[in-house]
């Protein structure tokens, strides 16, 4: 059996109301598709499509040619907000990054139109192994496994900041924080906060007002690296039939030049629950033996990379502030899908409060040295 390829949240609205949704494979035209396929890879007697992950998260589909997998990937169904989900630029990443050392899957070829699957999509290998979303997925590694899983994680988050980024030759790759304090985070917050006010969300003033606070208090940034912009242990995928390894690292769709730390709070905030507050499964996993808690990753990291993490309460609170907006767009989707795409729409709203909650208070333990002002670009 293949394992499904991990998505992550975040293209004009398709047929479907609430009550009945659009199947996401009808999307596909087989023609079309087969056309494309003719371009890219090997010629083949069988073609077979399904679905491996979708809903709130980027389409993705199992491509069997004979008996060879691929996946073709696409944006979500629904409204998105502008910029998110650029398929090409994922395609262009993972093919700057094929040779570089960095885990990718190959990727074969990148279609503009809407005619394959509804929107532009791009064709990559299937990478097999264990995705670990959970804790019943953990139930994969003993604790050998897992303190191996901890120890490949850092690793690979070290060498991925460690790469020349400007040999990926990536276009809109630019190194526009270089010399300004505090420039990428402060651009983050000002784009997320024109996204959010640009798209249909719930009335959740503490958006606003975080934002705002962030942006008071933005710590001065260290250095400019590529950074993957979802880096956690649900968007690995694990070769466990030796030494653990990581097989391939996926979902780069928001990946680009900037601050290193972003990556590992992001890494942390999906790691361990914080003050008791769980707003994703996979933070239970850490529960489970053999697993390191999120401070010993921070100094294992620390350790490999030179890194200054002073700051890190800081980007913490950033990094759950992020997840609160991009949280409320796939609550609002899965609500207005329904049926099991809205199955879990409850948990996700309810995640979007505690997230808003636990930056708050994170912010609310950064001391006041060693921060610059002005992180707004404006």
């Amino acid at each position: 059996d293949l394992p499904a390829h991990p998505g992550s949240p975040e293209a004009p609205d398709l047929p479907g109301t609430p009550d009945s949704p659009a199947d996401p494979v009808a999307l596909v035209d087989e023609a079309a598709l087969g056309a494309f396929l003719s371009e890219v890879v090997p010629p083949y007697r069988e073609l077979s499509v399904s679905l491996l992950a979708g809903g709130a998260s980027n389409l993705t589909y199992l491509v069997r040619l004979d008996d060879r997998p691929y996946v073709l990937r696409r944006r979500p169904m629904g409204h998105v907000a502008p910029r998110a989900h650029d398929m090409h630029r994922e395609f262009t990443i993972l093919a700057g990054l094929h040779g570089s050392g960095i885990p990718v899957p190959r990727v074969h070829g990148f279609h503009g139109g809407d005619d394959v699957a509804g929107a532009p999509c791009y064709l990559m290998d299937f990478a097999a192994g264990a995705v670990i979303h959970g804790p019943s997925d953990a139930g994969q590694l003993d604790a050998d496994q897992a303190d191996q899983c901890c120890a490949r994680l850092v690793e690979t988050l070290a060498a991925l900041h460690a790469v020349d980024w400007r040999a990926l030759a990536v276009e809109g790759f630019t190194d526009r924080s270089a010399g300004r304090p505090g420039g990428f985070v402060g651009r983050r917050i000002d784009s997320w906060l024109r996204q959010w006010r640009s798209v249909e969300h719930r009335d959740l003033p503490q958006v606003e007002e975080l934002g705002t606070l962030l942006l008071r208090d933005v710590p001065t940034q260290a250095r400019s690296t590529l950074v993957h912009g979802d880096y956690r242990l649900g968007n690995v995928v694990l070769d466990l039939t030796g030494q653990v390894r990581i097989q391939a690292l996926l979902d780069w769709e928001l990946s680009t030049v900037g601050d290193p730390l972003t990556d590992l709070a992001h890494l942390l905030v999906y790691w361990e629950p914080s003050r008791g507050r769980v707003t994703h499964p996979a933070q239970l996993i850490t529960r489970r033996p053999g697993f390191a808690d999120g401070a010993a990753l921070t100094a294992r990291y620390a350790a490999l990379t030179g890194a200054d993490v002073t700051n890190l309460r800081y980007y913490l609170a950033f990094e759950h502030w992020r997840a609160a907006v991009i949280k409320d767009a796939m609550y609002l989707r899965q609500r207005r899908y329904g049926g099991e795409a809205g199955a879990g729409a409850g948990a996700v709203g309810e995640a979007v409060l505690l997230h808003l909650d636990e930056a708050r208070d994170l912010l609310g333990d950064v001391p006041a040295p060693g921060r610059t002002r002005g992180g707004s670009t404006r």
